[in-house]
């Protein structure tokens, strides 16, 4: 029993049964063989289809059906694949069923064709290449700031305490992990350091992917793994912010409790001395940032923190020395405790202010913002002087310290005797 095959022959639909495939094949792989290699082939070998198919009596529903017979006849019709040979005895006869290609490719038209295909592939060419130059410029700056982001954050969080690193970071910080344990009124830093460097790592490791893509062309989505990176990354941010806002919102009232000296008349030199030394402590935990002393006992939980002293002139002629003691807390009433729990010691004698260097929390108490301010107000050309062995810097006093520890009030600021000019 035979076959009945579908066929396509110039874009319409004919069935043939297997005897009459293998003849047409034949004949349609002879004249293929003859037009493919000649200018305008491909538009012959197209009219020829387009007879056969005309031939057959195609665009009919359901598909003709195309028997060995009728092959034997359009061979008849068309001539043998032999015929289409110059030499061929029907090589006069071609011309009467063979369309003459409408292609002339020594035309004007054609060569204008030939020179704008080749100008817009050069110039498609040369677009590609500025991209692909573009693409490596911008994917190697992807690469190289992602990649250097990536390694400062990993060394400013995880490697701070190494003693070169440490070298870098002073005097504007110190030890990262206890100075954020001291803030974040927590002894749980690391879970906090791991959420942040996931927060910050991944987008600055996808940055430098995306930087190596650009440079390498490569086309790899990984889409399930970005997912759940994705998914990880807003995971520990929502994590992340729940822990700081906890931890943060003891800072969200601010009290403070103050004692203030009036200088009635205030004196012509006004020195500063120190009591109890920072020198003197005895701590295992140390923290700073910029001006700001921590020293933590972890033994007995005791925390002290270096005051922050300023000096400014008075407006009325007279002076004064305010000592702030101030304190964060969730509420006001909390906040004012946690102010008058402060211990720091001071006192006004002659024309020497007696200062502590540092203040002490009771043991096991938080940090809570706790901190000492002190205010002097001077009026216009009052000296300020250190007692020799004091340096102003455990006080946090920044105002043009010079190395000759003098200042004057000069328009309403101290300033350095050696740079005051006037009398």
């Amino acid at each position: 029993m035979k076959k009945n095959l579908d066929i396509n022959i110039a874009g319409q639909l004919f069935r043939v049964d297997e005897d009459a495939l293998e003849v047409l094949k034949h004949y349609l792989d002879h004249v293929s063989a003859r037009f493919k290699t000649e200018q305008g082939g491909d538009e012959t070998l197209a009219d020829i289809e387009a007879r056969i198919a005309e031939i057959f009596g195609g665009g009919k529903e359901p598909p003709t059906l195309v028997s060995k017979e009728m092959v034997t006849d359009m061979i008849n019709i068309m001539g043998a694949p032999e015929d289409y040979y110059d030499d061929g005895p029907a090589a006069k006869n071609k011309t009467l069923y063979i369309r003459k290609s409408m292609y002339d490719p020594n035309s004007l038209s054609a060569r204008v064709g030939r020179g704008l295909s080749a100008f817009f592939k050069g110039f498609g060419k040369l677009m590609s290449a500025i991209f692909r130059v573009f693409a490596i410029i911008l994917g190697a700056l992807f690469t190289l700031v992602g990649f250097l982001l990536f390694f400062t954050f990993v060394i400013f969080i995880f490697f701070n305490n190494v003693p070169f690193f440490s070298s870098v970071l002073e005097p504007e910080m110190t030890n990262i992990h206890d100075l954020l344990g001291i803030v974040l009124n927590t002894n749980a830093v690391w879970p906090i350091l791991i959420l942040t460097a996931l927060v910050t790592l991944l987008p600055l490791a996808a940055l430098i992917w995306v930087g190596v893509k650009l440079i390498f062309r490569i086309r790899e989505s990984f889409r399930v793994m970005n997912i759940v990176l994705f998914l990880v990354w807003i995971a520990s941010l929502c994590a992340l912010a729940i822990i700081l806002s906890l931890s943060l919102s003891v800072y969200s009232n601010n009290e403070s409790v103050e004692k203030r000296l009036t200088l009635d008349p205030a004196p012509k030199t006004i020195w500063i001395n120190t009591m109890k030394k920072q020198s003197d402590l005895s701590y295992d935990k140390y923290a700073s940032v910029e001006d700001f002393r921590f020293f933590r006992e972890s033994g007995s939980g005791i925390l002290r923190i270096s005051p922050d002293l300023s000096i400014h002139g008075s407006e009325n002629g007279t002076g004064y020395i305010s000592v702030e003691r101030r304190a964060n807390s969730n509420s006001d009433s909390e906040a004012v405790r946690n102010a008058r729990q402060i211990d720091y010691n001071w006192k006004f004698s002659g024309d020497t202010l007696y200062l502590d260097e540092y203040c002490t929390l009771p043991a096991g108490s938080r940090w809570n913002g706790s901190m000492i301010d002190i205010d002097i107000r001077l009026p216009e050309g009052t000296e300020i002087r250190f007692v020799p062995g004091v340096s102003p810097d455990v006080l946090n006093f920044r105002a043009f310290s010079g190395e000759n520890p003098v200042w004057r009030i000069k328009d309403g600021y101290p300033q350095s005797i050696d740079d005051y000019t006037g009398q």
